[in-house]
């Protein structure tokens, strides 16, 4: 998921929604954009604690998940260097990390063990309205890109810096891709393979 994000970042016409505020905020303080992903996802499991009043493990989990997310992808970004002469190329490579990064997400969402934690809080955030999770997952994104596209307006006085054509791209096509690694890909879901597997018990 990381590379898959840095390659979309490196892409250079917008990033996905969940990543925006961490990429906006890279641009004006002097922390590696990992650093900037990790705080913004430790920031999303605190807000999580605060709304539901207890940490539980799942919560905790998320903080190392936040911790290899930012080294990962401060490996990743320091060392993809993408050929981008013209706005195709980005669109390429843009498309070519929204695919990696949504296998990435399905994968996460699969094992049912952790979310990563901008999903978490969206999760969070559907429980309490009654949300389904792509209602919810709509709203967060919604609420983080308007974030984002606000820190480099007041901050730089343009609103597209990490806002772009890329954005939409991603906020259109990363849930369907998502679903179709559903279909393709239902190993990924550990619950429904185990639900699978013949019981061993033999019947006399």
């Amino acid at each position: 998921m990381s590379f898959g994000i840095a390659m979309s970042i490196r892409a250079g016409i917008g990033v996905a929604p969940g990543g925006a505020i961490a990429v906006a905020a890279y641009m004006f303080v002097p922390l590696t954009i990992g650093q900037c992903s990790a705080l913004f996802n430790a920031f999303c499991v605190l807000v999580q604690v605060i709304i539901t009043r207890r940490p539980t493990l799942r919560h905790l989990l998320q903080l190392p998940l936040a911790y290899v997310f930012g080294l990962m992808l401060d490996f990743f970004y320091d060392r993809l260097d993408l050929l981008l002469l013209t706005f195709w190329h980005s669109l390429f490579f843009l498309t070519l990390g929204m695919i990696i990064f949504s296998l990435g997400i399905r994968t996460i969402v699969g094992a049912n063990i952790i979310l990563a934690p901008p999903d978490g809080l969206a999760k969070t955030i559907g429980d309490i309205f009654g949300w389904p999770m792509s209602k919810s997952k709509l709203a967060f994104d919604m609420v983080a890109t308007t974030v984002a596209a606000m820190i480099t307006l007041i901050i730089a006085s343009n609103a597209f810096m990490v806002v772009s054509v890329g954005t939409v791209v991603c906020a259109i096509f990363t849930g369907p891709l998502i679903g179709l690694y559903t279909k393709l890909l239902p190993f990924l879901d550990t619950e429904k393979t185990k639900d699978a597997k013949p019981s061993s018990t033999i019947s006399h």
